[in-house]
């Protein structure tokens, strides 16, 4: 089970997907009843406008929500989402330990069977 904290990101980002599958919808009304609106059939500029609207308006708020997310993965980057150290002074530390993981292995791998 993933930490609180990923669970709400995991979360919020299932939203954001939701209106953006909600916005291609509505992108697809808005080229419908515009093309409907081509056709002579005027009757539809009602609904036309409603639909554009209606993307516009999911288009911001998915757009702020993502936003959002981004600034929130930039703040916890080195802190809660990575194990590992990532400040300039950890350079090279991953080298030292895939070498002394290497030996180990090493080792390992030629000691003789025990039965």
């Amino acid at each position: 089970m993933q930490p609180p904290y990923v669970r709400e990101r995991l979360d919020s980002l299932v939203q954001i997907d939701e209106q953006l599958c909600s916005l291609l919808q509505t992108a697809s009304q808005v080229v419908f009843t515009y093309g409907e609106l081509k056709h002579g059939n005027h009757d539809l500029k009602p609904q036309f406008e409603q639909h554009t609207r209606e993307f516009y308006t999911t288009l911001e708020s998915s757009t702020n929500q993502l936003k959002q997310e981004i600034k929130l993965l930039d703040e916890n980057v080195g802190t809660r989402l990575l194990p590992i150290n990532v400040n300039k002074k950890a350079l090279g530390q991953d080298d030292d330990k895939l070498k002394e993981q290497t030996e180990l292995l090493k080792q390992l791998l030629d000691k003789p069977p025990s039965n």
